[in-house]
């Protein structure tokens, strides 16, 4: 896991990992993108119960998007 600042966090320094496979054609269908292996998502707590910020940025870029984007929660 990478340490990289996240924009809805405003942590200056939170865990991110790489996309998982159904995370990746999940994020190419809804951008269109063809390639997304640069992007990565936050796994910073938002509460105690387990929930995640899911917020994704690129390696490089942390507000990749217009409007913030975040991964749907897992099932």
């Amino acid at each position: 896991m990478r340490k990289r600042s996240c924009f809805t966090c405003k942590s200056l320094e939170e865990e991110h990992r790489f996309l998982e496979t159904r995370e990746a054609a999940w994020l190419k269908e809804h951008t269109g993108e063809k390639n997304v292996d640069t992007f990565m998502v936050c796994m910073a707590p938002l509460d105690d119960k387990g929930k995640q910020c899911r917020n994704l940025r690129t390696y490089w870029d942390e507000k990749p998007f217009k409007e913030p984007l975040r991964l749907p929660d897992p099932s």
